[in-house]
């Protein structure tokens, strides 16, 4: 990504960040209805992760210029998301769902600069989760 792309993606989360973890909440809401059955990747799906998935979604988009360094966090994070049978073609429909929240959230500041550095980003990060997620995990027994 370009600096200008990070400034974009940034500027663009801090406005839709100002709404707590409601931007999360539409997601999962718009991913079940683009593919209702992911609603059973999730034990519970009353209480889903959604606080979490927001912290992380910050952490990430806040600090994108330090990425390459947080690659090792990012991979962690894809692998851990094995144990939830989270596939690899379930990225492009979450991309959808956070790309088509964003979009309404943002209404006429959703420009084309902004869905393509989003989509780069996104790409990035999905990119680095699928490698983790690809990795065979030690069994310790």
């Amino acid at each position: 990504m370009t600096p200008a792309q990070i400034e974009l993606v940034q500027k663009a989360w801090g406005k839709v960040t100002a709404l707590n973890n409601a931007y999360v909440q539409e997601v999962y809401e718009e991913l079940f209805k683009l593919s209702p059955e992911l609603i059973n990747l999730f034990p519970d799906p009353a209480g889903m992760p959604i606080a979490k998935v927001s912290e992380t979604l910050n952490t990430v988009i806040t600090s994108l210029e330090q990425l390459d360094a947080l690659g090792f966090i990012i991979r962690d994070l894809g692998r851990r998301h094995q144990k939830f049978n989270v596939q690899p073609h379930q990225f492009a429909l979450l991309k959808q769902a956070m790309t088509t929240v964003l979009s309404r959230r943002l209404g006429t500041h959703f420009q084309p600069e902004l869905a393509d550095a989003w989509s780069q980003m996104y790409d990035e990060v999905s990119v680095l989760m699928q490698e983790g997620l690809s990795q065979r995990t030690e069994s310790v027994v």
